[in-house]
């Protein structure tokens, strides 16, 4: 299929993720949880979660879920059972109640957990999240297509990109993709593929152990595949409503197979891995997520790797979002002609389930 029929169908599907969501805005909510905010204005609904400081209430009278900001949020009464991450790391499970700050100074917000009441800040509340009854309905994701066309040199180019989590009280996994493609009539047409997966398991602290997987081919790299296998500890050195800041640090098992055509056409290497991610979110307007991994070479030492990507996301409506990214993947000793880098730039529409 044709760049151009590509496009034509990502967008066709991005319209049928419209009418699902808008089916799914229908459903008359089945709690009456309570949310006072500062002002004085009251909302009654189902509470749905908290995460980059904005609180989410589905209610029988707006579309979609109302976001709310956490800080302007006096009052909070809810039936439901939610999973709770603090500022330090620290992890909870049960109902949720919040009271006016100046009637409990540091202690406004508690949750009634199964060995008794936690009361807390509710300025230490960083994530807030519905305990759902089946695993498909826990997860975390979101899907994105991009195409663009220019008919001076009847030049193409799509990007899409896919990813879910999920998340328990003590353990997460997720997966992900991203692929490139481009072309020119009558010129080249480069491509790019990967695809990760992770599995975490929390401690207290913000600290946390980490196994993830990575298999990326790209044809700017004349690289068929490269399998990386690893894991390490990591550790949150910052967490609030605001922003994220992470580190980690392992080792890894790398192998990559290039065109046949290439000097080397298979490598194998052990490495050393350093990371550190981090995202910024501005209420319910805009996420700015940027990771970078370092791979220096322990078995083939002197050789270093890097990986980057960044995304830039602003919120649309209906759970719709448009990203702008950037990524490059970089091998400082690649076989004999084969490039060092792998470099690109996207822009997409979104939709965050």
């Amino acid at each position: 299929m044709s760049l151009r029929g590509r496009g034509v169908w990502a967008f066709a599907f991005l319209g049928f993720l419209q009418m699902l969501n808008g089916a799914a805005c229908l459903g008359k909510v089945t709690r009456h949880d309570t949310v006072i905010m500062k002002n004085g204005d009251r909302l009654t609904g189902e509470v749905k979660r908290l995460e980059q400081g904005v609180l989410y209430i589905e209610t029988d009278y707006f579309s979609g879920s109302v976001g709310v900001d956490w800080l302007q949020v006096e009052k909070v009464q809810s039936t439901a059972t939610f999973q709770i991450v603090l500022n330090d790391g620290k992890r909870l499970t049960g109902t949720i109640s919040k009271v006016e700050a100046e009637s409990a100074p540091g202690k406004d917000f508690n949750v009634h957990a199964a060995g008794g009441d936690v009361p807390i800040s509710g300025t230490d509340v960083v994530q807030i999240d519905s305990q759902k009854q089946t695993f498909w309905r826990q997860l975390k994701g979101s899907i994105d297509f991009g195409y663009n066309f220019t008919s001076g040199n009847n030049q193409s180019s799509l990007s899409t990109a896919a990813g879910a989590d999920y998340v328990a009280s003590q353990w997460a996994v997720g997966t992900s993709y991203n692929a490139s493609f481009s072309g020119q009539s009558g010129g080249t047409t480069t491509n790019l593929f990967q695809v990760q997966a992770f599995g975490e398991r929390f401690f207290n602290r913000n600290s946390y152990l980490l196994g993830l997987s990575d298999f990326l081919h790209s044809s700017q790299q004349d690289l068929n595949l490269r399998t990386t296998l690893g894991g390490g500890y990591g550790r949150y050195f910052l967490r609030t409503n605001q922003n994220e800041l992470k580190w980690l640090i392992g080792v890894d098992y790398t192998r990559a197979n290039y065109q046949s055509g290439l000097a080397q056409p298979t490598q194998q290497n052990v490495e050393l891995l350093v990371g550190a991610g981090y995202q910024l979110f501005h209420f319910d307007r805009y996420t700015l997520r940027s990771q970078f991994l370092v791979f220096p070479g322990l078995s083939d030492f002197g050789r270093i790797r890097f990986t980057t990507n960044d995304t830039f996301s602003v919120k649309l409506s209906n759970n719709f979002h448009l990203d702008f990214s950037f990524w490059d993947n970089f091998d400082s000793r690649p076989p004999l002609n084969a490039q060092k880098n792998a470099t690109g730039l996207s822009t997409s529409l979104g939709w965050t389930f």
